[in-house]
This record gives structure tokens, sequence and C-alpha cells, in this order.
């Protein structure tokens, strides 16, 4: 190897860790911080209630999942936090208890499930809220057969300033 060439590597090293040095100085790194009292570390719950303090909800894992108790519309509906689905998915029941007319719904989404395929009729949620974290107008999907419990996906999470998974607990701020 030419000097020349050796020179310029230890240029571009030396450059690559000063510029290293001088981004971790100069940079804004927000950190994860959560100002909320009730929310303790390693704090497991047997309850599914979130916790709740203004528009911040501390979720409790159960059984491996995030369940959490929401209102929708003016039902009362137990959610499965679920990350990888695309909308909201309510059930029948859970619709029916929300207010939505579900006999006047039309079946003409095709879902693929953990059961196969099913149709899903969409709509349109006025408000789902869970503790104090409330989003309104919030695409779903309605399920007529095919699932068990409802899900609460990303039209309503995407909404939200963050949504943070914890060993015990799952973050919501709004």
């Amino acid at each position: 190897m030419s000097p020349t060439f050796m020179f310029q590597v230890a240029v571009l090293i030396g450059a690559s860790i000063g510029g290293t040095y001088y981004l971790a100085d100069n940079m804004d790194v927000e950190e994860t911080k959560v100002e909320v009292e009730d929310i303790k570390p390693g704090y497991q719950s047997k309850q599914e209630t979130p916790l709740a303090r203004g528009s911040v909800v501390s979720i409790p894992r159960t059984n491996g999942q995030f369940f959490a108790q929401g209102r929708v519309n003016s039902g009362s509906v137990r959610f499965l936090v679920d990350t990888g689905a695309s909308t909201v998915a309510l059930t029948l029941e859970d619709a029916r208890k929300s207010g939505i007319k579900v006999n006047t719904l039309v079946y003409n989404v095709p879902v693929d499930t953990a059961n196969g395929r099913v149709m899903a009729a969409n709509a349109l949620l006025k408000e789902v809220r869970i503790g104090g974290v409330r989003v309104t107008n919030v695409r779903a999907l309605v399920l007529s057969e095919g699932l068990h419990i409802s899900l609460l996906g990303m039209t309503f999470l995407g909404e939200l300033q963050k949504v943070e998974v914890m060993p015990n607990q799952l973050i919501l701020r709004r």
C-alpha cells in the first residue's frame, strides 16, 4: 500500500471518529422518559384497566399480551393491542355495544385471519378512548365472524405521539 493511500484512510477514520463525537454532543436526542407517577418500572398488574393520567396511559402486560378496556362511541370494549393490525377491528358484539347498526353494514372487505378469510364492513368510529387517551374519527372494520376479541390497531395507534413497549407494560401517549 502506498503512503498516500494509508494517509487517506487515516484521515477518513479520524474524520469519522471526530464527526461521531461532534454529532453525539450536538444532536438533540429525545430520551425515553415517562413523567407519570402512576407508572412504575417492573410493575405488573393482573388488572386489564389501563392506568391513566392526562393523555398518557399505561397498559399492563397480561399473559404476554396487552389488553385494554376502552370505550368506542358509547360502548365498553375490551381490546387486544395489535400493532400488526392495520385498522381497529371490532367483533360483531362490540360493534353492537358501540351503537353501530350492524344490520345496515355492507360486508364487502375480505380479511385474512388466523382462522381463514372472512368478510368485514368498513365503519367510522366517532371516538375511541383508552383511559385518558382519546382519538376521534377512527377508521375501523367490523368482522361478522372469526374475531374473538376486538383489536386496537394502527388507525388508533398511528394517531398517538408515542407507543412504547416495555417488559411489563405498554405506554400510550397522545
